[in-house]
């Protein structure tokens, strides 16, 4: 038998201990994994605020003139001031003048707006989405279309090139897009079964001490003959007791 052959055998030998190490203790591992995996799913209920995300869509135009015939040059140069735009929006020059128009029930900071507001290109498109994301649905509303409102005649005023316009308005999210409980759960439950598994793996590998002649079998891969039974005096054997087998 070559060095392979036996590295191979070893291998072979390691993983079955392994999985016969995992199935001998298999309802504890599963036990963990239950636990951990409802927990976090509790956790992720009760004391995780769910975040809701609202969205307008803005159409941008190379040319301020409206009713004109848009070339492909012109396209192009939209395409390219979809990013310009993006990054003038989260200046504080807008946000202050968002924050400004905004009811005193949905006022939050400059920062937290600035935190929160994303823009994106609508698959390499002349319209850029904006989404803002928070904890109330109704003020994510609020925010992104003060944003929307406000920033077509702003970016105007900035770049003096092109146009904007608002071609979708936000309105209110129905349902959050995180946390995701069971998501949160099964990754913490998956984490537990492999956590719980490698502490139990770990234990038998270290411990070899041999019990029963099961454990002889299983470590060294060989078959018990017989065994000597345990010599007990007259007083052990009056308690009933049964001898063990060494």
């Amino acid at each position: 038998m070559n060095n392979n052959d036996t590295n191979e055998q070893e291998v072979s030998i390691s993983l079955l201990l392994i999985f016969r190490i995992i199935v001998k203790h298999i309802l504890p591992i599963l036990l963990a994994t239950v636990v951990v995996g409802g927990a976090a799913f509790a956790v992720t209920k009760i004391f995780i605020k769910p975040k809701y995300r609202a969205s307008a869509m803005v159409y941008v135009r190379a040319n301020a003139q409206t009713g004109n015939t848009t070339t492909t040059s012109e396209m192009s140069v939209a395409k390219q001031l979809v990013t310009t735009y993006s990054i003038i929006l989260e200046t504080d020059r807008v946000l202050e003048e968002v924050y400004d128009n905004l009811d005193s029930q949905y006022k939050v900071s400059v920062t937290t707006i600035k935190n929160n507001l994303t823009e994106e290109a609508i698959e390499n498109s002349e319209i850029f989405r904006i989404n803002y994301v928070d904890t109330d649905p109704e003020r994510a509303e609020k925010i992104v279309n003060a944003v929307a409102e406000i920033a077509p005649q702003k970016i105007l005023d900035i770049v003096q090139t092109g146009a904007a316009q608002v071609v979708q308005y936000a309105s209110t999210p129905k349902s959050p897009i995180s946390p995701n409980a069971l998501r949160n759960a099964a990754i913490a439950a998956a984490a537990a079964f492999v956590l719980s598994a490698a502490v139990f793996v770990m234990i038998a590998l270290f411990d070899t001490s041999i019990r029963t002649s099961e454990d002889l079998s299983e470590t060294f891969g060989l078959t018990v003959l017989g065994s000597i039974p345990t010599i007990m005096s007259e007083a052990e054997s009056s308690d009933g007791e049964e001898p063990d087998d060494e």
